[in-house]
């Protein structure tokens, strides 16, 4: 786990009963909201749930929540059973966990409300989300907001610098602006970044997958911020060029690859 995120995590002993989790700036909570609800229903069963996914804890204090990967969002009829599980009488804490406080449409939330209302303190509901714009404010404003903080960059910094994984300044300084990146393996991160300086020293991109060209992309936007000052005319052309490309690869019927990479050349 990330240390910033473990410091996070240190320091989540008081969770308020209707808590939503948020991150900013992109950044994804997933794994941090996880490991929240984890240690909230291992102190509530006494049971150790440390090496068990979510997806595998049963216990009749619990109930999670997800979107299946197969729709578009979690329909109302799959709340039924969180609101009858939120309904039941208990003699101790309970926890609604769910994950992707964004997939939940306008109605499925106006039913879940006052069944929210309606359950004490020690009945506890956390969604964890990475859009809180998404969630009405009619949830909001009865919920506990907690946000999880994106890390300084000087703390991505001394972590990179401490992981005696062999980094270029430039792509120091990317990742430290871009911790999102950070999310997987470490030895992926060096891979990539690897990739990506090879891209750019050899001044054309050989990929064919789209993934990857948009977050070289996003290394190249990062790279023509710093030349500005010295070079303007230049790198704001390539910026603007490549913001452009950036927005046409994440668009629908959009431009083929091979067009987006000669665009994207023409900027190394």
């Amino acid at each position: 786990m990330l240390p910033w995120d473990k410091k996070f995590l240190e320091r989540q002993n008081n969770i308020k009963p209707k808590t939503i989790l948020c991150g900013s700036d992109g950044q994804d909570i997933e794994k941090v909201a996880r490991e929240i609800a984890k240690s909230f229903i291992t102190s509530i069963d006494q049971k150790d749930y440390k090496n068990t996914e979510l997806e595998n804890i049963a216990s009749h204090n619990f109930y999670f929540l997800k979107k299946d990967p197969e729709k578009n969002n979690i329909p109302i009829a799959e709340l039924r059973e969180p609101k009858d599980f939120l309904s039941l009488s208990s003699t101790g804490k309970k926890l609604l966990f769910i994950q992707g406080g964004e997939d939940i449409r306008i109605d499925g939330y106006n039913s879940l409300l006052k069944v929210a209302e309606d359950s004490g303190d020690e009945t506890f509901i956390i969604i964890s989300t990475n859009n809180l714009s998404s969630i009405p404010s009619t949830i909001k404003s009865r919920f506990h907001i907690s946000r999880i903080p994106k890390p300084s960059i000087e703390e991505v910094k001394d972590f990179l610098f401490s992981s005696n994984q062999k980094f270029s300044a430039s792509a120091i300084g990317f990742l430290s602006e871009n911790p999102k990146e950070l999310e997987f393996s470490l030895i992926d991160v060096v891979k990539k970044m690897e990739k990506y300086d090879s891209f750019l020293n050899g001044g054309v991109i050989q990929s064919k997958d789209r993934e990857e060209i948009s977050g070289f992309t996003d290394y190249l936007i990062y790279l023509q911020k710093l030349k500005i000052d010295t070079q303007a005319k230049v790198s704001l052309k390539n910026l603007s060029e490549l913001i452009d490309v950036k927005k046409s690869i994440s668009l629908p019927n959009n431009l083929s690859l091979d067009v987006i990479k000669l665009r994207i050349n023409s900027c190394l």
